[in-house]
């Protein structure tokens, strides 16, 4: 005759077993709420929810969380005006492809997001459809951000399908699935899929780009980096994660023939406020210090010198010219003065100052600790930046 405690370990034995069994397997619960049922014991005092549960293993997590998003990863059309056609560059048009990903539909109209480098100088945009037909529609232009390589697109009076969900970039652990979509070398492989893992967090990754002012500056971008296949066609697509959602936007990777598996995604948390002030302004707005500047290690002896820099000063930057009427005039900053933080972060170079300075949202303060006559100062001022640039 078995007692309470033999059919108690019993129990216990088996669901250690069955847990053992799915660890081996890489199996996992999926609670399915809606066939729930009340067990109640046979004295019935007591009543216990049991939940069903269905098994799900590693690959088909990966096949669900595809399927869940796969509709709402676009093709991207950039028509550029004026090459081809007769005599060379005259009158023609060529088209390059990209990827794009719907994340919402409002008021009857569909926004997409896809990377700046995709729909750059682009004279008409078209947007392709991962169904059936091929859907393809004319995309309205809202805005778009070097800085960041991300722009935003309309497609007014039509509604997609299907609509993806923004996830937490920060949520991600090292060693995490993740699963980039888009299309790699054209519509031609629509929807493709690679699987890989996140590699790292927080990555700065400098790149050429062409600045506001029109000069070719290097800026360093904050990326996060997986090893999963990211091809010419795959930017602007999803990074998404075994739930289905999107993680990253797949920008660059390192394609030099002694690096394998380097491919570098936008952050959410460093997407979604841009595609915020995108869709409100058509641009982003950044704080200006309202200085020229140069990097410490250019300045000459002679200079150095003359405004008694320590020797030990080896990082920082020189300001070399004040606007008249700027925020740097305001705080009392001046030319000759010797950047060496914005808040608690070292000033190491011009690059670093502009990076950690567009950080800074409308209304924050801003503190420079500044060297000058060998002395350190510090001086504090608010930034606001004007309401719209449209």
């Amino acid at each position: 005759m078995k007692t309470v405690g033999t059919i108690f370990l019993s129990t216990v034995t088996t669901i250690g077993v069955l847990f053992a069994v799915m660890f081996y397997l890489e199996l996992e619960l999926v609670p399915i709420t809606d066939e729930a049922a009340v067990a109640v014991m046979a004295n019935d005092y007591v009543a216990a929810e049991t939940i069903s549960v269905r098994v799900v293993n590693h690959e088909e997590a990966q096949m669900d969380a595809i399927e869940t998003v796969a509709e709402a990863i676009v093709g991207i059309v950039s028509h550029i005006d004026g090459y081809g056609g007769f005599l060379g560059n005259f009158g023609g048009q060529r088209s390059g492809t990209g990827s794009g990903i719907v994340y919402d539909i409002r008021d009857g109209h569909t926004y997409i997001v896809t990377n700046e480098h995709v729909i750059s100088n682009a004279s008409s945009i078209e947007v392709v459809f991962n169904d059936e037909a091929q859907t393809r529609v004319d995309a309205e232009y809202i805005g778009s951000d070097v800085y960041t390589d991300i722009a935003v697109l309309r497609i007014e009076n039509f509604e997609a399908n299907v609509v993806a969900s923004f996830g937490q970039t920060e949520d991600l652990r090292l060693g995490q699935t993740v699963i980039a979509i888009g299309n790699p070398l054209g519509l031609e492989f629509a929807g493709s899929a690679t699987m890989g893992v996140v590699s790292g967090h927080n990555r700065n990754v400098s790149i050429p780009i062409l600045s506001t002012n029109g000069q070719t500056q290097n800026w360093n971008m904050t990326v996060l980096q997986t090893d999963t296949a990211i091809n010419p066609g795959n930017s602007g697509g999803a990074l998404i994660n075994l739930a289905g959602e999107v993680v990253g936007i797949n920008s660059m990777k390192i394609a030099q023939s002694a690096v394998e598996g380097m491919s570098f995604s936008i952050p959410t948390y460093i997407a979604l406020p841009i595609i915020s002030d995108l869709e409100n302004y058509g641009v982003v707005t950044r704080p200006l210090l309202g200085v020229s500047l140069v990097n410490i290690g250019m300045i000459p002896n002679s200079i150095r010198n003359e405004i008694n820099l320590p020797t030990e000063v080896t990082t920082g930057v020189f300001v070399n010219e004040v606007v008249d009427e700027s925020l740097a005039t305001l705080m009392g900053i001046e030319a000759g003065d010797i950047i060496t933080h914005i808040g608690d972060v070292l000033v190491t170079d011009a690059n670093n100052f502009r990076q950690t300075l567009f950080t800074y949202r409308d209304g924050d303060e801003l503190e420079i600790t500044y060297i000058r006559d060998g002395l350190t100062h510090a001086t504090t001022g608010q930034i606001i930046l004007p309401s719209s640039s449209n």
